[in-house]
């Protein structure tokens, strides 16, 4: 039965999964994101230089409407580099199960805002969940202000 329990486990919680954490306008929420192929006829989709392209399937929970945190009406998953200089708009977001993508960075922090719009250009609203790749989980980012709750 151990062995069971074990295996159930592994198959849950694997290398290719982000834990979710909430930020400090939605405390309760909560989430788990997978990263998983993204769809290419050849097998294995890159980019034209070589990266690998990935789906992000997200799974979160207690997201509360977005607007009573604000004028906002989408919660909207990003992409950004390890420096935070670099942001992708990778889809919306809604409590339950939802497929963004497609993330082309080895290492990256993975956002989801509030935002005024499904569709923004760049990123203006509060960090509801974030989450690192699993390539990144040696590199903090935790001190950069986004995270802290401070203005930006």
């Amino acid at each position: 039965m151990r062995l069971w329990a074990a295996l159930l486990v592994v198959a849950v919680i694997g290398p290719w999964d982000m834990k979710l954490f909430p930020g400090t306008v939605a405390p309760g929420a909560s989430g788990q994101a997978r990263l998983v192929y993204a769809s290419s006829p050849f097998g294995v989709a890159v980019t034209a230089d070589g990266h690998a392209r990935y789906d992000i399937q997200i799974t979160a929970t207690g997201l509360p409407a977005p607007s009573t945190i604000g004028s906002y009406t989408a919660y909207v998953a990003w992409q950004a580099s390890p420096d935070l200089s670099h942001w992708t708009r990778l889809g919306t977001v809604t409590n339950g199960k939802t497929t963004v993508g497609a993330v082309d960075l080895n290492k990256f922090l993975f956002v989801i805002t509030a935002e005024s719009s499904p569709t923004p250009a760049t990123h203006h609203g509060p960090t509801v969940l974030h989450g690192t790749s699993p390539s990144g989980w040696l590199q903090s980012f935790l001190t950069h202000p986004l995270f802290r709750g401070t203005p930006q």
